[in-house]
């Protein structure tokens, strides 16, 4: 009788634990789907795996202010090329890093090399995985999971935050304007880009959105370590592509 009792009691706990799990996820789906709708329908979302996007802005590290302009190549799910062309005291330069889904590679004002480090190959993993889930990418499957981060003001305007959990992947939390369910803010735990203070948590704010192509798309973005402002970028032009050819992401 005591065994059946202690069973019984397991099993309301277990049941009274469950309960709102499943009811939070249930909540962060229905959030995550009207997030899809606002931002051009799964369907948009999905077509265009590849993209071109020019960008100018200050990086700030190190003690400098850096001016940068550039242009970002990317295939979804795990291609990309950043060309970056920099100011730093009065003097250009420009810097190409790229990832053609086997080998990360830099090119420094000519002169390339392949990046052959397994913690580096694995970050870039994770920055791809967050990359997808800040663009909503497949968060109607089955193999995401979601939990409540409750409310909060994001720049003036009121969010509501959910957890991305998927297995083997760190968790990347979204923020959407509780208003017209655009993505505020994104942020995961991730190694520091310069390699000044190892893990950081890295938070991206998007901002300004215009429809291309019918997608819904930031042309304002803040990147901030542990708090810090250590990018400001805005988009002069974004094309979508269902697939940009690979010879883009070859090392030079």
């Amino acid at each position: 009788m005591l065994r059946t009792c202690s069973l019984l009691l397991a099993g309301l706990a277990w049941t009274a634990s469950s309960l709102p799990a499943r009811a939070q996820d249930d909540e962060c789906r229905a959030i995550i789907r009207e997030a899809l709708k606002a931002h051009g329908g799964k369907d948009a979302l999905g077509k265009y795996l590849g993209a071109q996007v020019k960008y100018k802005g200050i990086v700030d590290t190190m003690g400098m202010t850096i001016k940068v302009e550039g242009e970002v190549f990317t295939n979804h799910p795990n291609r990309m090329k950043n060309v970056i062309n920099a100011e730093v005291n009065n003097m250009n330069f420009q810097i190409q890093q790229g990832y053609d889904g086997k080998i990360l590679w830099m090119n420094i004002m000519g002169m390339s090399k392949e990046i052959d480090d397994k913690e580096a190959l694995a970050e870039i993993q994770e920055s791809f995985h967050a990359e997808r889930v800040a663009n909503l990418f497949g968060l109607d499957g089955k193999d995401y999971k979601f939990g409540s981060l409750g409310e909060m003001k994001i720049k003036d305007k009121d969010a509501v935050g959910v957890r991305v959990s998927k297995e083997g992947k760190r968790d990347v939390n979204l923020w959407f304007d509780k208003a017209g369910h655009m993505l505020v803010k994104s942020e995961y735990r991730g190694k520091d880009p310069f390699g000044q203070t190892g893990e950081v948590n890295q938070e991206k704010y998007y901002g300004d959105y215009k429809s291309v192509m019918g997608v819904q798309t930031p042309m304002k973005l803040e990147v901030h370590n542990d708090g810090k402002k250590l990018l400001e970028l805005e988009v002069s032009d974004v094309r979508y592509h269902e697939r940009l050819d690979d010879t883009y992401f070859t090392k030079p």
